[in-house]
């Protein structure tokens, strides 16, 4: 199973007649669950008052939601037979673009984030006492 994996034929070949692979099964519904989620994100946040963690919330629903839709096109596109946008290097360096993006976001929410939240709970106490 790994050894196939890293074949050429793999990589930068369209889809095959027999019928969907588990991998492109798996890139499917792992696109669709990041697109629900994003949709569940947003409906959820709609509830929060607190801005600092409505930002927050907005940079993982733009990454779930524009993987999730991006993910979902390479799937109509595999087998649509497009070459060169339906092969699963173009998925894989798309989840790769999602691994860096999430890093940034935990970057923000390890640097500035929890400054941010405490600034941002330290004024809450001085209206509240105001």
């Amino acid at each position: 199973m790994i050894s196939h994996i890293f074949t050429k034929t793999w990589m930068f070949g369209t889809a095959q007649f027999i019928g969907i692979s588990r991998t492109d099964k798996l890139f499917f519904i792992l696109s669709s669950v990041l697109f629900v989620a994003s949709i569940l994100m947003f409906f959820w946040m709609r509830t929060k008052k607190d801005s600092i963690k409505k930002n927050m919330q907005k940079r993982w629903r733009a990454l779930f939601g524009t993987i999730g839709v991006l993910g979902l096109i390479w799937s109509f596109l595999r087998y649509e037979y497009i070459v060169g946008i339906s092969s699963h290097m173009v998925v894989i360096i798309l989840y790769f673009i999602a691994l860096v993006w999430a890093l940034v976001i935990l970057k923000y929410y390890i640097g500035k984030y929890k400054q941010q939240l405490a600034e941002h709970e330290k004024q809450q106490q001085l209206k509240k006492y105001m």
